[in-house]
């Protein structure tokens, strides 16, 4: 009784999994021969890439980091790939609410569950680029403020510290490919725009490009001095930040936890003999997919909640 009833279960598990490898496999092969195509035209393969870059940041920018977590390479068809996972999160969160015995009222409720935890799912990723961003911050700026009181040159300072981050990281990417190219072809006139733009990442980055920007405007060994000092309060309250955000991760966690406990305290109910019966009511029906509804809600109303508290 045990294996036939478990036995649906890690079917369905299987057959997930050969559609992700089955999926990334063609996703791959979709690069390739793009790649190849290019080589065979005589492009310059990273000129091509290049030209399908997208702004820092923006939706499509969003997407393509939130799927690279799960190894797979959206760019250039962001929305279909949107599309594509709201479907297939959907269907498999009914059918797996239906193996686990749930009416088929509320497992009809999958289908509105799956596309709100491919927001959070696109959400959650970005949130992480931004943490990422701040904890690399301290370091950043304990460098810079040493760097720039032996180098007159504020943008080749932050350039020299900009390589010292994590590679490819999302702070020195934005650095990088952002503030310092249009520091160079736009000068001073570029920094209203990009102090807004790093605020919009994360308020600390906004607080950095403003410090930097000063200082690069107005020069001279009493502002190098300024932005050492605010530099070194800055690093403290970054790291405080950052502690709290390792405690946020945990209460994410727990309240992962208690959905999880909550769900599978209704399927132990709704897979009961005894109440068989009384689970195909309409009325119960409604309950039950009312509950599952506010769980989803809630989880992503308490990750919200957390990820701006810390």
């Amino acid at each position: 009784m045990i294996l036939k009833q478990v036995l649906p279960i890690f079917g369905a598990g299987a057959l997930g999994y050969v559609g992700y490898r089955l999926g990334l496999t063609l996703v791959n092969a979709r690069a390739g021969a793009s790649k190849r195509v290019a080589e065979l035209a005589g492009l310059d393969a990273s000129k091509s890439a290049a030209a399908e870059g997208v702004d820092f940041g923006s939706e499509a920018h969003k997407t393509r980091l939130a799927f690279q977590r799960l190894g797979l390479n959206v760019a250039g068809w962001e929305g279909m790939a949107i599309t594509l996972a709201r479907v297939v999160s959907a269907v498999t969160i009914f059918l797996l609410l239906r193996i686990l015995g749930m009416p088929p009222l509320t497992a009809l409720l999958g289908l509105l569950a799956g596309p709100i935890l491919v927001g959070g799912f696109l959400t959650d990723a970005w949130n992480g680029v931004q943490k990422d961003i701040e904890r690399e911050i301290p370091l950043f700026l304990s460098g810079l403020s040493s760097t720039v009181q032996v180098t007159p040159n504020v943008l080749q300072a932050v350039e020299d510290e900009a390589q010292a981050l994590r590679a490819g990281g999302p702070l020195q990417t934005w650095l990088l490919k952002v503030f310092l190219p249009r520091c160079q072809r736009e000068g001073f006139e570029a920094l209203e725009a990009l102090t807004r733009e790093a605020a919009a990442l994360s308020s600390s980055l906004g607080i950095v490009v403003f410090l930097i920007g000063r200082m690069w405007q107005t020069g001279g060994a009493e502002w190098r001095k300024a932005f050492e000092t605010a530099a070194g309060n800055l690093e403290g309250v970054l790291d405080a930040r950052v502690l709290g955000q390792s405690i946020g991760t945990t209460a994410k966690g727990s309240v992962r936890l208690i959905a999880v406990i909550t769900l599978g305290i209704i399927v132990m109910i709704v897979r009961t003999p005894a109440l068989a019966n009384v689970v195909q009511q309409p009325i119960v029906q409604i309950a039950y997919a009312a509950i599952v509804i506010a769980m989803v809600f809630g989880l992503q109303f308490m990750n919200k909640l957390i990820d701006e508290a810390f």
